[in-house]
C-alpha cells in the first residue's frame, strides 16, 4: 500500500527557501536538495512507520547528504509532511502534530 503526501503551507515555504539557499551557493545544488528530498519522499510512501517519533506523534526523516529533516505525521493512509528544518534548528522550532 502507497501512502498519499500532503505537505502544509510551511514545509513548503520551508522547502523553497532551502533549495533557494543551496542553489546561490553552488549551481545546481539546490536541484540535488529536491532530488534528495524526493527519494526521501518516495520512501515515506511505502514505509513512513520506518522513521521514529521525535515528538508524540511527529516522526522525522533526515534527507540524504543535506543536513535537513522531514517532520511528518501519519494519519491513516496519509503522510502530512509539517516541516522541512535544518538539523541545527533548536527543537522548540520543530512542529507540533495538531
Amino acid at each position: 500500500m502507497a501512502f498519499r503526501l500532503k505537505f502544509s503551507a510551511r514545509a513548503l515555504r520551508e522547502t523553497g527557501k532551502a533549495q533557494e539557499w543551496f542553489e546561490l551557493q553552488i549551481s545546481g545544488l539546490g536541484e540535488e536538495f529536491i532530488a534528495a528530498m524526493e527519494l526521501q519522499l518516495r520512501r515515506l510512501e511505502q514505509a513512513p512507520l520506518l522513521y521514529a517519533e521525535v515528538i508524540p506523534g511527529v516522526r522525522r526523516a533526515l534527507l540524504p547528504r543535506f543536513p535537513y529533516g522531514l517532520f511528518y505525521a501519519v494519519r491513516d493512509d496519509l503522510v502530512h509532511i509539517l516541516a522541512v528544518l535544518h538539523d541545527a534548528r533548536h527543537p522548540s522550532r520543530w512542529p507540533k502534530n495538531r
